[in-house]
């Protein structure tokens, strides 16, 4: 390869930050085929970016070694250097310069740049860089929306890193080798020590990520990443938001800035005045927000504070049992959780002001002065005693020592807080059954599966009445169950489900092959079971499945006279989310004749809570601007047995799906067709399906109401259409 004119180009290659197989194809496509090579070479060492590419040279090329002593002048060596790749260029012979990382990101290509670009073509192929790769190494995000990202060179005097740290933007800081006690030492002033990340030799062998407060010594490929400051602190596990909130705007300004917020947030609805094409409509906003608090609806209000607090005075009551209220400005720059602090505003609050890039005014002690709320856990954790959580708190913001006893289950999200090895006090993480009333709190974290076999239509009360009474036997405590488990088979039993439904947990199922491939870990395995439904065993294989690999089986099989029993334990915690699948769930609805105003609360409903839209084109574009974030799934006219074979197929697989009709699903519609399909081809996994039929507003009920009331008594309804009806 050689450049035009019998001029040479100069190539600047990002080689990425160690592992080759982050090499763009661009890179290693120019790196193949110039007759001249140049890289960075270490005094005395070898050269990495060299190193990283050396698989993929051809051989016979010239090298150029850039010789330069760490920590040194190199001005004279990028001198020497950039005039012999100089005498390739002018020859005709293009060269590239091998360059770890991105060229230009703290590069060393740029000084070869600064010498030769005035003179000489340049091309410069960017690489990943070792910012990005140490993010994806700790499984950090850097920044989003309004954030800022500072990158911080460790080398910079003491007082300028003070500066540069302590303003509370994330940061990113580098080349930190023997720089470590001085940027250790400004972080832990500024309040971020705890909370940075330290990672080295990202991509490469011997990564390590670690707290940076466990770190002792660090070499030159090493970075630390720092979340944004305390003001509005990331997200953590104890964060997560609430979800089924209603986003309530005033007017139809703030609608926009709610639809963007229902977008991100699980679950969330969007109300607006009548006419506003919001997802609920509402006539006078004061009743309708008493109607929503009183239901237990978390509410985030695209409005002034003070009208929600107006609206909500007559019908606050109990601080243990109000529902999360926010107060947002409708430009989101102003987050405010007004009442339910650590019943899921404050995590409401963290997770709308990331969505919209404003700030969230905790204001909670618990959250401001030690970091996080103990009556407030991350999801699946349960207080043995919610009122031991004050007392603790209070003993902590005193500045009292106060003892933190992890005897299972992960605890980081309790860093943050300042516990002490001894203490009057005491927050205990147990998966045992610990008498409550006494003064320490008990905290249980999610680490058991409680797996579970039944007979067909097995008693309600004998299936809980059994899994109490092996969790008592055991000494554990139900508020450290994670999940109720089995096999899919039984994915529609209703035993199940109530026993979940008791427990507070999700039920999640296992196919038999699943649970066959524990089979070797079971403590009762049974040919006869095998024989019945395909795996050695139910109770224990799906409880050791849930806790996955590292998991022991803590409870063996008991059994009652229809049921069986099995506990198995995690040591690290269980996300049931990622065990195993829920039961499929299928909503038939129709959306009315076609405008908004039309469609009902409950169909509107079930449309947010579904991942999955199946439907024809024109009807989903009809709701589209509630489908924000679910997959579709479009059919042509004509199709609709297929479409329902489709709703019917991802229901199965556990998903939660809505098959959309216009009008009146029931009504020369779909819901026929969906019960006509199970019944005719009586296929197992849809059979055990949950599917709910949503009624909407027909076309009939819609010109009737144009005409004026042409129904109201006896009436017949006759379709026109000769595709079903001679």
């Amino acid at each position: 390869m050689t450049g035009g004119g019998g001029e040479g180009t100069l190539y600047g290659i990002g080689v990425g930050p160690g592992d080759p197989e982050l090499l763009t194809l661009k890179g290693l496509r120019i790196i193949a085929s110039v007759p001249v090579i140049a890289y960075i070479a270490p005094e005395g060492g070898d050269s990495l970016a060299r190193a990283i590419v050396a698989d993929h040279l051809p051989g016979g090329q010239t090298e150029i070694a850039i010789p330069i002593a760490m920590g040194g002048e190199a001005g004279e060596s990028y001198d020497l250097s950039a005039r012999r790749i100089a005498d390739h260029l002018e020859a005709g012979r293009d060269v590239a310069v091998l360059c770890e990382g991105d060229p230009f990101f703290y590069g060393s290509f740029m000084y070869i740049h600064e010498r030769l670009a005035g003179r000489h073509r340049v091309r410069v192929v960017p690489g990943v860089s070792s910012l990005t790769a140490t993010a994806a190494a700790a499984g950090m995000a850097l920044a989003s929306r309004g954030q800022v990202l500072t990158v911080v060179p460790a080398i910079l005097p003491e007082d300028e890193l003070r500066v540069r740290l302590g303003r509370g933007d994330a940061a990113a800081i580098i080349k930190v080798g023997r720089h470590l006690d001085k940027v250790r030492r400004v972080l832990r002033q500024a309040g971020r020590e705890r909370r940075a990340l330290y990672v080295e030799r990202a991509t490469m062998e011997g990564e390590r990520v670690a707290p940076l407060e466990d770190v002792e010594a660090a070499p030159y490929f090493s970075m630390i990443l720092v979340p944004e400051g305390e003001d509005n602190p990331p997200m953590s596990a104890a964060a997560e938001p609430v979800s089924g909130a209603a986003l309530v705007a005033l007017g139809t300004g703030g609608i926009e800035m709610a639809r963007t917020l229902a977008q991100h947030l699980p679950g969330a609805s969007v109300h607006g005045p009548a006419g506003s094409g919001a997802d609920v409509a509402y006539g006078d906003v004061a009743p309708h927000l008493r109607s929503l608090f009183q239901e237990g609806t978390p509410i985030v209000g695209v409005m002034a504070a003070g009208i929600l607090i107006r609206a909500l005075a007559p019908v606050i009551g109990d601080k243990g049992s109000q529902a999360p209220v926010l107060a947002l400005s409708r430009d989101g720059g102003a987050v405010v959780p007004l009442l339910g602090g650590h019943d899921g505003a404050n995590r409401l609050a963290l997770a709308v002001a990331r969505i919209t890039g404003g700030t969230a005014a905790i204001t909670t002690a618990g959250d401001t002065m030690i970091g996080l709320a103990l009556d407030d856990p991350p999801p699946g954790w349960r207080l043995a005693e919610r009122d031991a959580a004050k007392g603790v708190s209070s003993a902590l913001l005193a500045g009292e020592p106060v003892a933190l006893v992890v005897e299972t289950g992960d605890a980081g999200w309790l860093a943050a807080a300042p516990f002490a090895d001894k203490g009057r006090l005491s927050v205990i993480v147990t998966d045992r059954a610990v008498g409550g009333g006494g003064p320490d709190l008990i905290l249980h974290p999610p680490v058991l599966a409680l797996g579970v076999g039944c007979e067909r239509g097995v008693d309600t009360a004998e299936m809980v009445t059994l899994a109490h009474h092996t969790l008592d036997s055991a000494g554990l405590a139900p508020g450290a169950v994670a999940c109720v488990v089995s096999l899919d088979l039984k994915s529609d039993e209703e035993a199940v489900h109530a026993l979940a439904r008791d427990l507070g947990v999700p039920a999640r199922f296992f196919t038999a092959r699943e649970l066959e491939a524990e089979a070797g870990r079971l403590a009762n395995p049974s040919d006869a079971v095998f024989a019945a439904v395909g795996c050695h065993g139910v109770a224990e294989g799906a409880a050791l499945a849930a806790a996955g690999n590292d998991g022991t089986l803590v409870v063996e099989k008991t059994r009652s006279a229809r049921a069986t029993c099995a506990v198995a334990r995690a040591p690290g915690g269980i996300e049931p989310d990622a065990v195993g699948r829920p039961r499929g769930r299928l909503a038939v609805l129709g959306i009315g004749p076609g405008g908004a105003a039309w469609r009902t609360a409950e169909a509107t409903e079930a449309l947010a809570g579904a991942a999955h839209v199946v439907g024809h084109g024109l009807y989903l574009d009809l709701i589209a601007e509630v489908l924000s974030g679910k997959t579709r799934h479009v059919t042509p006219l004509g199709e609709e047995e297929a479409r329902a074979a489709m709703a019917l197929d991802l229901a199965a697989a556990g998903k939660s799906v809505a098959l959309v009709s216009s009008g009146d699903p029931g009504i020369f519609a779909l819901a026929s067709l969906v019960f006509e399909l199970l019944e005719r081809r009586d296929h197992g996994p849809w059979n055990r399906v949950a599917i709910t039929v949503v009624p909407g507003v027909s076309a009939f009920q819609a010109a009737a109401a144009r005409m004026g009331a042409p129904m109201g008594h006896d009436f017949c309804v006759i379709s026109l259409s000769d595709l079903l009806t001679p």
